[in-house]
């Protein structure tokens, strides 16, 4: 996909802190300072073209990061790449237990045993000798530890080694990926630019980590410890490999097919437990990181060849009777093949993709898709897009029937942006799966105006809400609205009491309000609004943040924000629907937690 271009940064000014990190979102940290202010730090990902603005803007702002920690070693996960030393025997014992090892992280790392003080590998079969272990983790326990070697470079034939752990045992990592910052880490050094807009943008990072918890099941990171044992180097010459619902001609490493099947079956696994219908057939084709490596002839499309020297792909589908093919052609790029994959899929399986707007829509999820990870993670051009363009594209500018073009990365987005919406909001989900299937299986009368119609005023509200709020980090399934709720008046002595989570978007008061009316808001308990955030009660913090506030909704339409708190005089803006919440980032819910018990009762 096509984006804009990053700028540089223009910088207005420069901020130091120290502190702890009490948020960690894919765009920054919130780091809380010595004093207990709270600053919103911009942080760009190794893996990102820069870093997207409130405004829309696009800045490239790589940053200098030292990530150190260390954890029990015995909290070492299977997969894990770590490196120690030890006096060993031929036999492979060693003559002390271990107190210290060093995670290793990222590329290819020199696994096998050397020695470490100039002594010959081979020894006296009892001589004890010093060596340097690089090895991937087997098991671990508090006490006990087990090694793997590759089965080329096995010591005295020994693949499995095991070792005793020292009770203090520890396991330190040392990263240069901000990805490895965790909530509650001490920041000992941060250097940040400021832009006029006020956003801070870091420039360098020094953290330690309390646990090192994040070393582990880090995205594509599992995986690459999953399949370390795998040659990273790239074939002679382009193979056929296959998984149960894929067959490729590619050039990629034994260790990046590793990777690459492994998501793609899973991903396999989410549409049919979604979708609810097992994948027939198998998608075939070809899957190329250096065309250079692939004889002249060997992909049968000049098409699909010069879409993989764009970095780009295609899924040819085809259909003869009854059967169905579907023939990929694309780089290397993970998203990429996730993305085009969905669309063979979902031919082999419903005999089409449906109109474009739902086959590019749902192949886009797939783009995206991260296992088990339901927060929306967008590369920054997308989501700086999608933020900041106005007028933002109605729904049924986007749900057209038929085979529309492609067109641009921004038709790309929206498409995205409505099945994203009504596949995760709970309140549309179970419409939106009979219709993408009747749709694929060009069902007569099956539309998108003809399923969502009925619910027109709400799934328009609640679209706009989403384009109003959306962000990296957002979750639909949080922040689906209560339509379901009952409202009432409140007679002069009654009162409403509701509990509100911090964890949610806009949740029902059950309260019926008249424009001017005064109600006294009492508010008991309290919540977190970061992992590492310290129990607030409903007033907050100083700048606002997990404060208790309110709104009132009326005509699809809501109120300005009210601010509240443990106890409140209200006096209702408008007449409607009350609603609550905890005032906190829509990007950052997911890491909230507790609540509060809410009564409400007209003002004596």
């Amino acid at each position: 996909m096509a984006g804009q271009a990053a700028a540089q940064i223009v910088a207005t000014g420069e901020v130091s802190l120290t502190g702890i990190v009490e948020t960690v979102t894919r765009e920054g940290l919130t780091v809380r300072d010595s004093d207990g202010e709270r600053h919103q730090i911009l942080v760009q990902g190794k893996t990102q073209q820069g870093i997207a603005l409130a405004d829309g803007g696009l800045v490239s702002a790589p940053v200098e990061v030292t990530v150190a920690g260390e954890f029990p070693a015995g909290g070492l996960k299977p997969g894990q790449v770590i490196r120690f030393r030890c006096r060993l025997d031929q036999a492979g014992k060693a003559d002390a237990d271990l107190a210290e090892l060093t995670v290793l992280e990222g590329g290819d790392l020199e696994l096998g045993v050397k020695t470490a003080g100039g002594e010959p590998l081979t020894a006296a079969k009892k001589q004890v000798v010093e060596r340097e272990i690089t090895a991937t983790v087997k098991t671990a326990s508090p006490k006990r530890l087990v090694v793997e070697l590759p089965r080329e470079l096995a010591y005295n034939r020994k693949i499995a080694l095991t070792f005793s752990l020292a009770p203090a045992a520890v396991a330190r990592l040392r990263s240069d990926d901000p990805a490895r910052i965790e909530p509650g880490a001490r920041v000992v050094r941060l250097t940040a630019v400021q832009l006029r807009s006020g956003e801070l943008v870091a420039r360098a990072l020094v953290i330690e980590n309390p646990l090192a918890k994040a070393v582990a099941d880090k995205g594509d990171d599992a995986l690459e410890r999953r399949f370390q044992k795998l040659s990273n180097e790239p074939p002679a010459q382009p193979r056929l490999v296959r998984s149960a619902h894929f067959a490729f001609v590619t050039d990629v490493s034994d260790r990046e097919w590793g990777v690459i099947s492994f998501k793609l079956e899973r991903m396999v696994e989410a549409l049919e437990k979604f979708l609810g219908r097992r994948m027939t057939g198998v998608v075939e084709g070809f899957v190329a990181r250096d065309l250079a490596r692939f004889p002249p002839g060997l992909i049968d499309e000049e098409y699909g060849v010069e879409k993989i020297r764009r970095g780009e792909g295609v899924c040819v589908n085809s259909r003869l009777g009854p059967q169905r093919h579907a023939r990929l052609y694309s780089c290397a790029d993970h998203g990429v093949i996730q993305h085009e994959c969905v669309h063979g899929i979902c031919h082999l399986t419903f005999g089409s993709t449906g109109p474009t707007w739902l086959g590019e829509g749902l192949a886009e999820l797939g783009n995206y898709w991260k296992d088990g990870d339901r927060a929306i993670d967008l590369p920054a051009p997308v989501i700086a897009y999608l933020q900041s363009v106005n007028p933002k594209r109605r729904l049924l500018e986007i749900a057209v029937p038929g085979r529309a073009v492609a067109d641009t990365w921004q038709d790309y987005a929206w498409r995205w942006a409505v099945c994203h919406l009504l596949a995760n909001n709970p309140n549309y989900a179970n419409r939106f799966v009979p219709l993408a299937i009747g749709l694929m299986e060009e069902r007569p009368g099956v539309s998108f105006e003809g399923v969502y119609g009925p619910v027109a005023r709400e799934v328009s509200f609640e679209y706009d809400q989403f384009l109003a709020t959306l962000g990296n980090g957002y979750r639909s399934d949080l922040t689906a609205w209560p339509w379901q709720a009952k409202f009432q008046r409140l007679s002069d002595s009654g009162e409403a009491v509701v509990k509100v989570k911090a964890k949610a978007g806009w949740q029902a008061s059950r309260v019926l309000v008249d424009s001017g009316e005064a109600f006294e808001v009492v508010a008991d308990g309290t919540w977190r609004i970061a992992a590492a955030g310290q129990p607030l009660d409903a007033d907050g913090e100083k700048d606002g943040r997990g404060r208790l506030v309110a709104a009132v909704f009326a005509n699809e339409s809501l109120s300005r924000e009210i601010p509240l708190g443990r106890k409140t005089a209200l006096e209702t803006p408008a007449a409607g629907q009350l609603f609550l919440r905890c005032a906190d980032a829509w990007t950052e819910l997911a890491d909230n937690d507790g609540e509060v018990t809410v009564t409400i009762r007209r003002a004596p």
